[in-house]
């Protein structure tokens, strides 16, 4: 069984991981661009039994009027602002972790991509990468003819 950690860039929220992911993915949706603040935003997506937070919890702000029209909840730290994850209800016992929080991020790679159809015109893809159109929700969505 893999393990990680991970910390908050002023190491206030540190964390531990016994676990496989059950997904990893970028998602390029108008929700991630404007909450993050960039083009996209990469998870590694947990069961939240594997994850153990070692000094304080994420606090998180739910925001209940998304484009796409489900609730979503950012995780971060209260005192840098690093955006540990999110929470998304309809991922019910996952918890998603934002890969640059993680220790062993360089170890991971990411073929998966969601909202396509919401990405900037300068994303591009690696030549194994799998393109969704809209979300991927249940090992079901419309893939997208990218050039590579």
């Amino acid at each position: 069984m893999k393990e990680y950690s991970g910390r908050c860039r002023c190491e206030k929220i540190t964390f531990k991981v016994s676990g496989e992911p059950t997904w990893k993915v970028n998602c390029n949706c108008n929700w991630c661009q404007t909450t993050s603040g960039s083009a996209f935003r990469s998870f590694v997506i947990f069961n939240e039994d594997d994850i153990t937070y070692l000094n304080e919890r994420p606090a998180s702000y739910e925001d209940t009027k998304t484009e796409h029209g489900r609730p979503m909840s950012n995780l971060f730290c209260s005192t840098c602002g690093t955006i540990v994850g999110i929470k998304v209800p309809i991922m019910e016992g996952r918890q998603h972790i934002s890969i640059g929080t993680i220790d062993q991020r360089k170890d991971i790679n990411i073929t998966c991509n969601i909202w396509g159809q919401e990405a900037l015109q300068f994303t591009g893809y690696s030549k194994d990468a799998e393109v969704y159109k809209t979300g991927y929700w249940g090992g079901t969505g419309e893939k997208m003819e990218i050039e590579k």
